[in-house]
């Protein structure tokens, strides 16, 4: 299962605590400031593959006189789940019969090593840490202009119908996905279940896609920021969703310079979204249990964890329930529990 923030834990804490400044302190600074890492563990192997591995390129389109995919079509037709924005996702079946359809676009968000050993056919990788910014210490999205050369050079164009997989139950799909919708990307969906859910052949060939062009258009509403969040609490228009795990919720598991979570956040955590396979649960019972943690519609939702990767899983499952303010704070935990200055509370 990737997960990545894989940073051992350094100590435990037994008993609720507080943890910030007095007024007037350094803390007030960052209410002036409205200002990700890879989760990432050894997937499963994917499906046994015969095919040597060579380079392909992706064809622009090879069912004739195919129309480009839309939203309306994509969303009557390719969603395995009655969600509120059925485009967002596509069930194996439908990218079976739709692969090959001019516009698809298929993306592997995989290691190049996962992509090596197996992938979808005519899938084109490109591992999700290539969209991290390398001057950023916290994996946050790189700059416009190196996100619009990153996708054109992987084949993906304003108007293509981007579906993004990994080998389900993971982070990578659902950062990318965030990622391509950060970046104004209107058209992207994930596999619902990823490669584990594929159940068909798969292919070695490494896919080298067509160049494209791209155009992005950033939206500051997807990436909260660390002022954002500390402006969040005690805001009742707004929650702070942190998809970590209870104990690094409860301050138990410490990967930072300070353990706990932003006071008043609502604790769901990211794997609770998933099935006992790899596919989410059905949207009545992921609507429950949001709703039920106070995670409404009616709130704008910043989404967190200890780096911005679990939490764009609960970004996708919001996106899906038709939620219409939510972001993913891709600064996370590793940024505010590595600052002195930010109020943190131990305990559930």
């Amino acid at each position: 299962m990737v997960t990545g923030d894989a940073m051992p834990s350094v100590r435990r804490f037994g008993r609720r605590q507080a943890i910030g400044v007095g007024a007037g302190g350094a803390f007030a600074a960052i209410l002036v400031a409205c200002g990700a890492s890879s989760e990432t563990a050894a997937p499963a192997k994917p499906a046994a593959t015969t095919a040597p591995v060579t380079a392909t390129t992706a064809p622009a389109a090879t069912k004739a006189p195919a129309a480009e995919p839309t939203k309306a079509t994509v969303a009557a037709a390719s969603a395995p789940k009655g969600f509120a924005n059925p485009n967002l996702i596509v069930s194996v079946d439908w990218l079976k019969q739709h692969a090959s359809d001019a516009g698809v676009r298929i993306i592997d968000a995989r290691p190049a090593a996962d992509y090596e050993k197996g992938h979808l056919p005519g899938a084109v990788n490109l591992p999700v840490v290539e969209t991290f910014d390398p001057a950023q210490a916290k994996n946050l999205p790189d700059t416009k202009e190196k996100l619009e050369a990153l996708f054109g050079q992987k084949g993906i164009e304003n108007a293509s119908r981007v579906v993004i997989y990994d080998n389900g139950k993971e982070t990578p799909a659902a950062r990318l996905f965030w990622t391509l919708e950060y970046a104004g990307h209107t058209n992207v969906a994930v596999l619902d279940g990823g490669l584990k859910a594929w159940g068909g052949s798969t292919s070695t060939d490494a896919v080298s896609a067509p160049a494209a062009t791209f155009v992005s258009k950033l939206d500051p509403s997807k990436l909260p920021t660390k002022g954002q969040c500390a402006l969040a609490i005690g805001d009742p228009t707004k929650v702070v969703l942190d998809a970590r795990s209870p104990a690094e919720f409860r301050g138990e598991d410490v990967r930072t310079k300070f353990g706990g979570h932003i006071p008043g956040a609502i604790n769901i955590e990211w794997t609770e979204n998933f099935g006992s396979a790899t596919q989410l649960r059905e949207p009545e019972a992921l609507t429950a249990l949001y709703e039920a943690k106070g995670v409404k519609k009616d709130k704008e939702v910043y989404a967190l964890c200890q780096t911005g990767q679990r939490s764009s899983v609960s970004y996708l499952v919001l996106r899906l329930l038709g939620y219409p303010k939510v972001g993913n704070y891709a600064g996370s935990w590793v940024e505010w529990g590595n600052d002195e200055a930010t109020p943190k509370t131990q305990g559930a």
